[in-house]
């Protein structure tokens, strides 16, 4: 956009050296094209403009859904260092557990050790001391009943040590099965901790990346809110350029109000006659069309009609030429004032032949064909202005479409 304001500056400055040296009233029509071209211009800028703030509403919606992902995604990491928390701390539990077990199940092997050593003992003064011990039984018991019950004594200490060994290796049993259990336990608590850990990973790995979305969405839309505003301060300058050329129209039709009281050329009603003797193809109506090299919908505010470079172009009506000079979108081209507000353009020639200052007779030759300026092939662009206004030259030189 910079670079076409330069080149709209550029187009000014140019204009207004060439349109010094002419009358008023061509000042007027100089400006009327500038305000064209400029109103355009900031028509062009407000698209844009709508354009951007458009894309700033979908980032500002993709930020809000990034924001609202993040936001679900803690809640979900939230409960996922919670449950490995957890996790952890059943593990330490779990761990304790073992411990204690394993130091039940080593008080566990000494009373079992213990038991079988003093079985052992009890056994081995038996068997040491077995015949003796049975014959005293036997001479020293004063009765049957005292043997029977000194054998029964015996038989139970026996049994005493057997159940006591029994209970003690059962015990021992239960404890180490339970050792296999916590450690079996302990074993899926350390899968579900890398698990959980897995997850909580997972979840902080979208939260990174969708946070560098975030980041990115904030910073289009920081730069696209400085292009807004560098669009906005464009307009401004735009409204500031339509404001002065407004208000130099108004005080260069003034001047050509005044001017045309002093001219000695007057439009006496007459018919206008065709700027072409051998063709009057007309190619582009008078009218609002698409521009075939802006792009842009413009009002055409002449009719072209098609002819071969070097065609002879005659003027329409008796005048004054006022302009007979380059511009870059007309090219080269000629105004003819015929008095009463009345005047006629004819662009885009490759000669200029009539000079201002000339008085041309209607028919009479002032330029030839071309395709200078802003033009996509040769033709003649001619247009008809009515106190600085573009109107319709069809009725002017009887055309009928």
């Amino acid at each position: 956009m910079r670079k076409k304001w330069i080149n709209i500056g550029k187009k000014i400055a140019i204009l207004g050296m060439v349109f010094s040296l002419t009358s008023p009233m061509v000042y007027a029509s100089s400006t009327k094209d500038k305000l064209d071209d400029v109103q355009q211009d900031k028509k062009d800028t407000e698209e844009r403009l709508e354009q951007v703030e458009q894309k700033i509403e979908e980032l500002e919606q993709l930020k809000s859904d990034a924001q609202e992902y993040i936001k679900a995604m803690d809640a979900e990491l939230a409960i996922a260092t919670d449950n490995l928390e957890d996790l952890e701390n059943q593990k330490v539990q779990k761990e304790a557990e073992i411990k204690q077990t394993e130091e039940e199940l080593v008080v566990a092997k000494e009373v079992e050790a213990e038991q079988l050593a003093s079985m052992q003992v009890r056994i081995q003064f038996m068997y040491e001391n077995g015949n003796e011990s049975y014959l005293d039984m036997i001479f020293n018991s004063k009765s049957i009943a005292e043997l029977l019950n000194k054998a029964e004594y015996v038989s139970q200490i026996m049994a005493y040590d057997r159940q006591m060994l029994e209970e003690y290796q059962e015990t021992r049993a239960i404890i180490e099965e339970k050792e296999e259990r916590l450690t079996r336990e302990y074993q899926e608590l350390e899968v579900l901790v890398a698990q959980a850990e897995e997850e909580k990973e997972a979840i902080e790995l979208l939260i990174s990346s969708k946070a560098k979305q975030l980041a990115q969405y904030e910073s289009d839309i920081e730069a696209s809110e400085a292009e807004v505003a560098s669009m906005q301060e464009e307009m401004d300058a735009l409204d500031r350029e339509i404001a002065k050329l407004e208000q130099k129209i108004r005080e260069e039709e003034e001047a050509a109000r005044r001017a045309a009281q002093q001219q000695k050329v007057v439009y006496d009603g007459g018919k206008f006659l065709f700027p072409l003797n051998s063709y009057s193809r007309m190619t582009s109506d008078y009218g609002w069309r698409i521009h075939p090299i802006y792009g842009t919908q413009r009002l055409h505010n002449g009719m072209d009609f098609g002819a071969s470079t070097g065609t002879p172009i005659m003027a329409a009506y008796d005048g004054e030429v006022v302009v007979s000079t380059y511009s870059s979108s007309a090219g080269n081209y000629i105004m003819i004032n015929h008095g009463g507000g009345l005047s006629t353009v004819y662009m885009h020639c490759s000669k200029l032949i009539a000079k201002v200052g000339d008085t041309v007779k209607k028919g009479d030759v002032i330029g030839l064909v071309g395709s200078t300026g802003n033009s996509t092939g040769p033709h003649l662009h001619f247009s008809v202005r009515v106190n600085g206004e573009y109107v319709d030259p069809a009725p002017y030189i009887g055309y009928s479409r």
